[in-house]
């Protein structure tokens, strides 16, 4: 994710000043140490800023000057998520049997039970991880695209974004309450004595005011109550330590709580209907089937279901709690950091997880794909501006008795699929039988086959090489502050 905790530095050749500034040399003289490069900005400590800014991906060396490329940094260490998650899965007997918490060997435990799967339990289960991880999915917002990109006027684009931001807080509502009473719950265990007691009340009413759905009833306790006697007491004891940093860590999620209110979304999307920007069919529908109907989407559907993402985030906390080992608290922390450089705001691919237990053999795989590659008209990443569209599939596997495997498929429209399998040795060395057998799967579900490839794997793909349109993002605003 971005860090905007560095020193500002520009990035090369994207920001450079029209008019270019030679400043003097020291020459030959060492003992000139005070020469200022306006080109050029370093750190007080004289370190410079661009640290492996010629190669982001291969640099393991701290970003100082860039947002994207600390993203395209951590981007490739993320890429261990698959051996990570196996050792996770095979160490959890020995977890078991070590003395942790029995809380977290329960977790433990009904987490796992999701990997055993057959074929139509594991379509459903990819289907429900597609439909989860986009909430902006189905006609209404394919509509609120097509007039995104087919109007010039500033007012409509920022109408659309305000919708769109109130129905992303309006959607995450249960997620937002969680994090405030989380939030609070933690604040009373920073707190000493009465303030604790105090605020514990509070919390009391907080968790009635969730249950029965008085959004407004919590947002005044928060404003009138929380905020300011938490506030109080950090000014009465000057404690800058725990309890202020959750007051501010709250501050966002109070904020998406008010914005992703129901009176506010349906006034949004009203404004859009009679601007026109939506049918003003929807703008006549009663608020009880406009709810329905922006309650009812996909992603709603799949995201209310998804045990295995609500199992893994429980396993996840009580891992990070300390409830397991030393090596499991490490695992699931290496696991979180993947999971959310996936999901950053500089990716714009779909990243879809499938650990398994197929029949006793553990393994897990990663599919990342371009939702945009039909839709991009510029010829840029995804799409060949003569050739037209290119939909490419990454997938990658590790399976615990062969090892790992990077699949590329691709399939560029009138030409057909080809495909891409890296391999370990010890599968390589049947390169012609494993190529036939791929040629038949794909021939056998109606795709055209134009050329597959077997080869051992010496280094595994990474994700900004299979899809370059990664480095689109890279000359837009990417600085840190």
């Amino acid at each position: 994710m971005p860090d905007l905790l560095g020193a500002t530095n520009p990035v090369p050749s994207y920001d450079s000043p029209s008019v270019k500034i030679t400043p003097p040399t020291p020459g030959t003289d060492t003992n000139i140490h005070n020469v200022v490069d306006l080109d050029h900005v370093t750190r007080p400590d004289g370190q410079e800023g661009q640290q492996g800014s010629g190669d982001a991906t291969n640099s393991f060396d701290t970003r100082f000057d860039s947002n994207f490329m600390t993203f395209v940094q951590r981007l490739r260490g993320a890429q261990e998520l698959p051996e990570t998650f196996l050792t996770v899965i095979q160490g959890q007997q020995v977890e078991v049997s070590s003395g942790i918490r029995s809380g977290f060997a329960q977790e433990m435990a009904q987490f796992l039970e999701y990997l055993h799967m057959d074929e139509g339990q594991m379509l459903s289960f990819l289907k429900t991880q597609i439909q989860s991880g986009s909430r902006f999915s189905g006609a209404l917002f394919n509509m609120l695209r097509a007039a995104y990109n087919g109007t010039t006027s500033e007012l409509t684009k920022n109408d659309i974004l305000q919708f769109v931001r109130r129905f992303g807080d309006y959607s995450s509502t249960a997620h937002i309450e969680d994090n405030i009473l989380r939030t609070t719950d933690e604040m009373t265990e920073a707190l000493p004595g009465k303030w604790s007691a105090e605020l514990t009340q509070v919390l009391a009413k907080l968790e009635n005011g969730v249950d029965a759905g008085d959004r407004q009833g919590n947002l005044k306790l928060l404003r009138e109550q929380v905020f300011p006697l938490v506030s109080k007491y950090v000014s009465l004891t000057h404690d800058h330590g725990l309890a202020r940093n959750l007051l501010s860590a709250m501050t966002l999620d109070v904020a998406r709580y008010e914005n992703g209110s129901q009176e506010g979304l349906l006034e949004a999307f009203r404004h859009l209907a009679s601007s026109e920007v939506l049918p003003k069919e929807l703008a006549e529908l009663p608020d009880n089937e406009l709810l329905r109907m922006l309650k009812e989407t996909e992603f709603s559907k799949a995201a209310s279901s998804n045990g295995f993402a609500d199992s893994m985030a429980r396993v996840t906390h009580k891992a990070l709690q300390g409830e397991g080992s030393v090596d499991m608290q490490d695992a699931f922390h290496n696991i979180m950091n993947a999971l959310l450089i996936n999901e950053s705001v500089y990716m714009p691919l779909q990243h879809i997880m499938l650990p398994l237990n197929w029949n006793g053999e553990l393994m897990f795989s990663e599919l990342w794909i371009d939702p945009d590659a039909e839709r991009d008209s510029k010829g840029r990443g995804g799409k060949d501006k003569d050739e037209g569209p290119v939909q490419r599939i990454l997938l990658k596997m590790d399976i615990r008795s062969l090892g790992s495997f990077d699949v590329l498929i691709q399939n560029r429209s009138g030409e057909g699929v080809s495909m891409l399998v890296t391999c370990p040795k010890t599968v390589a060395e049947h390169t012609p039988q494993v190529t036939q057998s791929l040629r038949n799967i794909l021939a056998r579900n109606g795709l055209k086959v134009e050329q597959v490839q077997v080869a051992e794997q010496h280094r595994p793909l990474t994700v900004s090489q299979v899809f370059p349109k990664l480095f689109e993002r890279m000359s837009g605003v990417n600085v840190k502050v």
